[in-house]
């Protein structure tokens, strides 16, 4: 009787220290993987691995498995309190660990984008050329041509004008093809999301000074990011892998 006790006590810890070690996140408006990563201090690696996730769009009240990172260096000091209050903890960090840690560089996450290999640099030149001129062409659902186009068939015929190997896909494909950029350059991606639909759901083409290029519900126009409409809806910039250096 008291090995079974035991047996069952052992259980009950091994439980709780398996559902402390791990939490439900609620996926907020502007929320991203990446983001969401940098706030649990884990990688966008992790959150993919842990929620089954074979792609990086999310959409808005997603719960997602988020667990803890293991315990750090620094032990954690508790600090006693009288009855009737809430427990506290503090964590004293030497000085010295202060400043060292404040010149470590950010992490840099394995989907985040390389440089233009030569053949993207060309394919950049000719979009920045090409995107343009297909302006006030009329929005179309599922268009790819001259005819209309909606987002990703704008994106489609450009990038296929302009030399890229590319099929014809959603703006949530082409979100899974592409890696994020920090800082855009002219002919980089511009993606949305909650536009018409949950998560990834509008995209464009970067062309400098905050603007963009896009087939909207007018058409082909180039809007401002700044636009509180677009700003609400930003998710990321991104960079095509095939246009990207190996």
């Amino acid at each position: 009787m008291r090995n079974k006790v035991l047996l069952i006590t052992i259980i009950l810890l091994l439980f709780a220290s398996t559902a402390s070690a791990s939490t439900l996140y609620e996926v907020k408006k502007g929320d991203s993987l990446t983001k969401i990563a940098k706030v649990h201090k884990v990688s966008v690696n992790d959150l993919r691995s842990w929620n089954k996730l074979t792609k990086d769009s999310i959409y808005v009240k997603q719960k997602l498995i988020v667990q803890k990172p293991k315990a750090g260096q620094a032990p954690q000091n508790v600090v006693t309190v009288k009855p009737g209050t809430s427990a506290k903890t503090e964590v004293k960090v030497p000085s010295s660990e202060v400043k060292s840690e404040q010149i470590v560089k950010p992490p840099t996450f394995i989907n985040e984008a390389k440089e233009l290999s030569v053949s993207g640099q060309a394919i950049y030149v000719l979009l920045q050329d090409i995107a343009p001129r297909m302006q006030s062409i009329p929005y179309l659902y599922g268009g790819n041509s001259m005819a209309g186009f909606d987002c990703s068939g704008f994106i489609y015929f450009v990038h296929s004008q302009a030399g890229l190997s590319i099929t014809r896909q959603s703006s949530e494909s082409y979100f899974t093809q592409s890696a994020t950029v920090t800082s855009p350059v002219v002919g980089d991606l511009v993606f949305f999301e909650n536009t018409y639909k949950e998560g990834i759901s509008h995209m464009g083409i970067y062309l400098g000074n905050n603007e963009f290029i896009h087939a909207g519900s007018k058409g082909v126009e180039i809007t401002s990011l700044d636009s509180s409409y677009w700003k609400e809806h930003f998710v990321s910039f991104k960079r095509f892998y095939t246009v990207s250096m190996n």
